[in-house]
């Protein structure tokens, strides 16, 4: 007996990493002006998203004036309560309260303050009363 669907299906549980491989070959081969406008595509349809996308990464010029300079990058702060706030990619991207390490490498420990983070950026070593 012949099966009623001739066509090999979508699996069930598509690999997300093969997805993910996908999206950065794409990404890869976009031209300068590709990227411009598809940036200005995610900010109109996405605003959040595009604002997560844009504070992930630094200029290259930026890179090396802080490391000649010595000068410290900035860090997200709730501007209500002046806790640290931060984005876990596990939990879905919006912006978190969270204790513990400010480096990525350390130990964080995401908790709800009872209010939605409202973010803005402070020098370390500035205290949560200059917001």
């Amino acid at each position: 007996m012949q099966p009623i669907i001739t066509q090999p299906g979508r699996g069930a549980h598509p690999d997300p990493g093969q997805a993910a491989r996908q999206r950065a070959g794409r990404l890869a081969r976009a031209t300068p002006a590709q990227v411009e406008k598809a940036l200005a595509f995610l900010s109109m349809i996405d605003p959040e998203a595009f604002e997560i996308a844009l504070t992930a990464v630094t200029p290259a010029d930026q890179d090396t004036a802080d490391q000649d300079t010595g000068e410290e990058e900035p860090v997200p702060v709730c501007r209500r309560c002046g806790a640290m706030v931060a984005i876990f990619p596990d939990r879905g991207l919006r912006w978190r309260h969270f204790r513990g390490s400010a480096s990525t490498s350390g130990t964080q420990q995401a908790y709800d303050p009872g209010h939605a983070a409202q973010v803005t950026w402070i020098l370390p070593g500035d205290g949560p009363d200059e917001l």
